[in-house]
């Protein structure tokens, strides 16, 4: 799997994979602690599990074929009748981030799902709240037999590995100005021969996805400094 997002239902005989990624994806997890007043002490707070992980993301849905999609090209209606089917259904989905500084596969649920049309085009801008889902119900109670004894293995040594040494030295981003026709896939392509790169692009220069065909010419664009060490 490259970097994406991939939301599934019904043991993945259905799903789709996000054909724009979003330009943040967010994770919460907030304690439940409660807190007392004591005498003498005064307020004091007692720990207790943590809530469930909370999800978010934000995106759009391109209404025409367009070479920033992940996927080949489905029609907005499609992710949207899917996304409300499973929401109508109230069963667990499967919630699937890889390749990016974190990873995360979860079973969640659907807490809100909004989407518009916006900038006077077809293209669906949307948002999604997920939160994890914990099976729970009785369980069988298993009996396990006491294991035989078995020698005690000992200890492996411990090998020392030697640390990188530390880089002092920073490289300065090189730049590049739009001129009418660029996009960042094209940029992208420019630099790395590969016009799929431009997630990095877009995340150096903080801009966000439904931006990316309104991107004025003469604009001034840093490039990843990992890009101009390959040339």
């Amino acid at each position: 799997m490259s970097y994406g997002i991939y939301l599934s239902a019904k043991n993945d005989k259905e799903g789709f994979r996000l054909p724009i990624n979003p330009e943040e994806v967010r994770v919460t997890r907030s304690g439940d602690g409660e807190t007392f007043k004591i005498a003498r002490l005064g307020s004091v707070n007692v720990p207790k599990a943590p809530d469930l992980q909370e999800f978010e993301f934000e995106s759009y849905f391109p209404a025409e074929p367009t070479h920033y999609s992940e996927t080949d090209f489905l029609p907005p209606q499609y992710y949207i009748d899917k996304l409300n089917s499973w929401l109508d259904a109230r069963e667990p989905i499967r919630y699937i981030y890889v390749n990016g500084s974190f990873s995360i596969n979860e079973k969640v649920t659907i807490e809100d799902f909004e989407y518009s049309e916006s900038y006077g085009t077809a293209d669906v801008d949307f948002s999604i709240e997920l939160k994890r889902y914990v099976d729970f119900g009785p369980k069988q109670l298993k009996i396990e037999k006491p294991k035989t004894p078995t020698a005690a293995k000992k200890p492996a040594k411990a090998t020392s590995s030697k640390k990188p040494a530390r880089q002092t030295q920073k490289v300065v981003p090189q730049t590049y100005v739009l001129v009418k026709g660029d996009s960042l896939w094209k940029v992208a392509q420019k630099y790395t021969g590969k016009g799929n790169n431009y997630p990095a692009l877009a995340k150096l220069n903080n801009i966000k996805p439904s931006q990316y065909r309104r991107l004025p010419i003469g604009l001034k664009l840093k490039i990843p400094p990992e890009w101009t060490k390959k040339k």
